[in-house]
């Protein structure tokens, strides 16, 4: 059976994700989520115990046949809450990328005008939060082909580095503090002490 939440975000995939987006040169803003709608990798969860769901499907995930699994909830935390959850599942499962959703971050305010320029609107009633899980390794291959495209350049700077960068140095450094970062903080950390 289908449910609410896994209902409407088919549809905004359909309408959204997998529609060509004139900020993205004609591409969609998700080229791989019809396919794996299509080819059933993509589970939905609606869960009354939302932090333990999260927490059992990250543990369970490469039981599963699925390229994506979401969990959603309609009890929905504090968005600060929900995002040290997020960063702290990402640390505890270095193999999995995890994302969340929450009605509360703006898409509009971070300037992401392929996911608001659009007419499409929720059919369910009520607002819910998600937490999206995927193997990490096959979103950063992912996103190198659609780099490659030239995909990332409507992206603003920053959403490019939270979501693109960051990701990739997670798999490559095993954290998410590029070198550079890391360097920069150290020194600012010695002008203090000595200014």
């Amino acid at each position: 059976m289908v449910t609410a939440i896994e209902a409407d975000l088919r549809s905004w995939s359909r309408e959204v994700l997998e529609a060509p987006s004139p900020h993205l040169g004609g591409m969609p803003p998700c080229p791989y989520a019809r396919k794996a709608w299509r080819e059933n990798k993509v589970l939905v969860i609606e869960s009354d115990n939302f932090e333990e769901d999260v927490a059992k499907y990250c543990h369970e995930f490469y039981e599963f046949d699925k390229e994506l699994i979401v969990v959603g909830t309609y009890d929905i935390p504090d968005l600060d809450d929900l995002s040290s959850f997020t960063e702290e599942l990402n640390t505890i499962h270095p193999s999995l990328h995890c994302m969340q959703f929450h009605p509360d971050y703006g898409a509009e305010d971070a300037e992401i005008d392929f996911l608001t320029d659009n007419d499409w609107e929720s059919a369910n009633p009520y607002e819910y939060c998600m937490v999206f899980i995927q193997d990490l390794r096959a979103v950063v291959a992912a996103s190198d082909r659609l780099e490659a495209l030239g995909y990332y350049s409507a992206y603003p700077r920053d959403e490019y580095e939270e979501l693109v960068v960051n990701r990739k140095r997670r798999l490559t450094d095993g954290n998410e503090t590029s070198r550079d970062e890391a360097w920069r903080r150290s020194q600012e950390d010695d002008a203090r002490r000595q200014g």
